[in-house]
């Protein structure tokens, strides 16, 4: 997908954008220092009438993938994700 760089704040805050054929995703990464320790906070702003029950699942599916990429374990399937995790997310909303 093409992703617009709405905001860089080298090297604190990176905004992004991107409207694809599933709607309009607004996302960011934000870096924040203390001492020795780097916090990646990793921010999905959502539209009215997203449904979170299945973007939830998935952000918990890719960062797991992420970390099995990292430590070369099994990469995680998605069905162990959703539907399982729909319902919690929902109950954020």
């Amino acid at each position: 997908a093409e992703m617009r760089i709405d905001a860089c704040d080298p090297p604190r805050r990176l905004a992004v954008s991107s409207i694809d054929e599933l709607g309009g995703w607004r996302l960011e990464a934000r870096l924040r220092q203390d001492g020795d320790v780097t916090t990646l906070e990793l921010v999905h702003h959502l539209d009215d009438g997203v449904d979170v029950g299945s973007v939830g699942p998935g952000w918990e599916y890719y960062l797991d993938l992420l970390v099995a990429s990292r430590d070369g374990t099994p990469q995680p399937d998605f069905g162990d994700y959703y539907p399982a995790q729909q319902a919690y997310y929902e109950s954020l909303a």
